[in-house]
């Protein structure tokens, strides 16, 4: 088992920034290796050997497997983190870092693979990702980027 504790503490930070209802963390799921709860939005995470998959569950109770799969779990935490950071910075009206990232295209130590419409694989030297677009040119900017870098970025003008 992997360390969950940055990921949790970024679970909660970010989840009670947006105002979500009964946030916790857990390890004791039937279907996956650690599950971030609240009364509005889950992700369960879980790792088929290949891949750290990501499982996402909306407020309707509406299950949606394989929203996002990377290839280490480094990179399953760069990707959490940026996003459930990026909804609630769009909650409390910060403004938001997707756009600009997003609007460079691709990045030059990244490559991303169309594979089908709206779906693209982004890779790079840190690993490899299967993402929705536009997530995958995003992401392909934080490939490369240290946990601290990322957190440090989306926490930039909420002080």
């Amino acid at each position: 088992m992997v360390n969950c504790a940055r990921l949790s503490e970024n679970w909660f930070e970010w989840s009670n920034l947006a105002r979500l209802g009964n946030v916790s963390v857990s390890t004791d799921c039937d279907d996956c290796e650690i599950v971030f709860d609240s009364s509005d939005y889950s992700v369960h995470l879980r790792n088929d050997g290949t891949w750290w998959i990501i499982d996402t569950v909306n407020d309707r109770g509406q299950r949606h497997n394989g929203t996002a799969k990377l290839s280490t779990f480094e990179l399953t935490e760069k990707y959490l983190i940026w996003n459930w950071a990026s909804s609630a910075r769009g909650v409390v009206g910060a403004p938001r870092l997707g756009a600009q990232l997003y609007s460079l295209g691709v990045s030059p130590d990244a490559e991303v693979n169309p594979i089908t419409e709206g779906v693209a694989e982004v890779r790079s030297s840190n690993g490899s990702g299967i993402l929705m677009e536009p997530y995958a040119t995003i992401f392909s900017h934080l490939m490369s980027k240290s946990v601290d870098e990322i957190e440090r970025m989306v926490k930039k003008g909420l002080e």
